[in-house]
């Protein structure tokens, strides 16, 4: 940008209609023919005719004169003609969409998600970007909730994956991914609950949290508050990875989303039920600024991770109910 202009080059805009300039195009390529120009712009004959007027003042010349049957282009109007289409060609060019290639673009991408979630999305979306932008290279941050703001103000990511528990200002948009019930685990060896076991009885069970998400674990404690009961947390895990080995090894339960666990190797051999099935749900949402709204790689990739869940949504395994 010119931050030289002076404000005279600003304020003479003030007095120049420049959509009058595809007026002018049109009567030049018209030969001045009022009826034909209206209707290449779109425009009654008489919404034309007060058009040229305007032309006409705006630039201090007839630009075209009657001669006989035809309506003759001025000097002013020959020499300006041309420089005109090409300038509205310039710009027609330069505001219409690029046109977007997957296959050729290349350009970093990063993305807030928890080492929990990266399992949920990383698999698939990188085997599609292998196949269909190969030069789109993804990287995931594992960003701490309290410092995504700040992230994305930095530029060290562009969206993020998360829980629904982030205060979403007017500076970015989301969209629901997926939502999920949340199933209760224990190993058999471990404990002993006869089936189907009660909220109440929940509640008198040693219990593992993990902290892999604030609100999801908020919600299950306000479940249990709501009904008058508060669980036993007797220890807390950074994340789910660890969480099988210690529920083998100790008799306490777990409260975690389905979809976090049910086909996830490591759970193999615990006894997974449902945890109040349609009462209480985690939501999954990816986050993006409004920066790269429009940005054609980052709407490429959103586009990727929103068909993701929506197939998995419609093809997920889940415990009966």
């Amino acid at each position: 940008m010119n931050g030289s202009r002076s404000d005279t080059f600003f304020q003479q805009f003030r007095h120049w209609d420049l959509n009058l300039l595809v007026v002018l195009e049109a009567l030049f390529t018209e030969q001045g023919n009022v009826t034909r120009a209206a209707q290449r712009v779109g425009l009654s004959q008489s919404a034309m005719s007060h058009a040229l007027n305007r032309l006409r003042e705006m630039l201090g010349d007839p630009l075209f004169v009657k001669q006989g049957q035809r309506m003759q282009a001025t000097a002013r109007t020959v020499a300006l003609a041309p420089q005109v289409s090409a300038w509205l060609e310039q710009i027609r060019q330069q505001l219409n969409p690029p046109q977007f290639d997957p296959a050729t673009i290349r350009q970093e991408v990063n993305i807030a998600i928890h080492e929990h979630l990266e399992r949920l999305i990383l698999p698939s979306l990188l085997g599609v970007l292998r196949r269909q932008a190969p030069g789109i290279h993804l990287h995931s941050r594992p960003v701490p909730m309290a410092l995504l703001t700040e992230a994305f103000a930095q530029g060290r990511v562009e969206m993020a994956i998360i829980g629904g528990d982030w205060e979403l200002s007017e500076a970015f948009r989301q969209q629901l991914l997926t939502e999920s019930r949340f199933v209760y685990i224990y190993h058999a060896e471990q404990l002993t609950l006869n089936e189907p076991v009660s909220l109440a009885e929940l509640a008198t069970v040693p219990q593992l949290a993990s902290n892999y998400s604030h609100k999801t674990a908020t919600i299950i404690d306000n479940h249990f508050t709501a009904h008058g009961l508060s669980r036993p947390i007797m220890a807390t895990a950074g994340g789910i990875t660890a969480i099988p080995a210690i529920l083998r090894e100790c008799p306490m339960l777990a409260i975690l989303p389905e979809i976090m666990v049910v086909d996830h190797p490591l759970f193999d051999g615990l006894v997974m039920r449902p945890f109040e099935p349609e009462q209480v749900r985690a939501e999954l949402y990816l986050i993006w600024h409004r920066l790269h709204e429009h940005d054609p790689v980052q709407q490429f990739i959103r586009e990727r991770i929103i068909q993701h869940f929506a197939d998995r949504n419609t093809v997920s395994p889940a415990l009966p109910a």
